[in-house]
């Protein structure tokens, strides 16, 4: 098994092209593929894309995400595979959307121990920005989704994401309130968008409305914009709709597909004016 891709040979050796001239990864026995989701502004037209990652065995058996990014101590074995995992997912993400990328943004997940290795490791990212140029991405199109994993420096993360900030990347907090995404991570690291769960928009759905209104009060204290995700019904839409909610995501909006076929199906999107609050660092941060 390899554990740790750390060089630019090391990851185009992992590269192929499928059937439809995109790009995929073979790493460890898994095969790699990217497919978007679209996240809506309240005027309908497309902001970005959230990347996403399907995985199947040699054998074509599927893999669930959630088990291949599940959380994982730094002694673990798989470990730096995971990390490896994580970064090459995100290579084939932008190579893919380059094609189509254009004015929108792109939205990458990364784990929290993904971002504090990278940051102690300062060239990784510095590889990141030299790639993004050389695909013609801005890196102000760039919005890094921290996921909800517990990590225990947190420390290490806020400096990460504030590097981050400074090399231009957007940073967002993903899956707001489960399991590490709470409030003590908002206030930290600033983001410029707060992701809110889907179980807090099921909380509101059933009448408990405190939790969604309290994640978006937090989120404007912070200067960051709101989406909610999970979004999977009309009902959930139009409820959304009439609170203080920036950006919106869900199956019942957009299931994740290849972007070629996005386009196929939607060709005025080819070219909308993006707009993403990428507010200056806190001096807290």
């Amino acid at each position: 098994m390899v554990n740790n891709l750390s060089t630019r040979d090391g990851f185009e050796q992992c590269l192929r092209t499928d059937e439809n001239g995109e790009l995929i990864a073979l790493f460890n026995d898994l095969v790699l593929r990217s497919v978007y989701q679209p996240i809506f502004r309240a005027d309908t037209s497309v902001l970005g894309f959230e990347a996403l990652i399907r995985a199947k065995t040699l054998t074509d058996e599927p893999v669930c995400p959630a088990h291949l990014f599940r959380h994982i101590e730094q002694g673990h074995p798989e470990f730096y595979h995971q990390i490896s995992t994580d970064r090459l997912a995100r290579v084939i993400h932008l190579r893919n959307f380059s094609r189509y990328a254009g004015q929108h943004a792109i939205f990458l997940n990364m784990l929290p121990s993904s971002a504090v290795s990278a940051i102690s490791k300062f060239s990784n990212q510095n590889l990141m920005v030299k790639r993004l140029s050389e695909l013609g991405i801005p890196r102000h199109h760039v919005v890094l989704e921290v996921v909800e994993h517990l990590h225990d420096d947190m420390n290490a993360l806020s400096a990460a994401t504030t590097q981050s900030t400074n090399n231009g990347f957007g940073i967002a907090i993903d899956d707001y309130g489960v399991k590490g995404s709470k409030e003590e991570r908002v206030r930290l690291l600033c983001p410029n968008i707060l992701k809110i769960d889907r179980s807090l928009l099921q909380d509101y759905m059933q009448g408990n409305i405190e939790p969604m209104i309290r994640a978006i009060a937090l989120a404007k204290e912070v200067n960051a914009e709101v989406l909610v995700e999970g979004i999977e019904n009309e009902g959930e839409y139009g409820a959304m709709q009439a609170l203080d909610v920036d950006y919106f995501q869900g199956f019942y909006l957009g299931m994740p597909q290849r972007l070629s076929e996005f386009f196929e199906a939607n060709p005025l999107e080819l070219a909308p004016i993006i707009q993403v609050n990428h507010h200056a660092a806190s001096p807290t941060r």
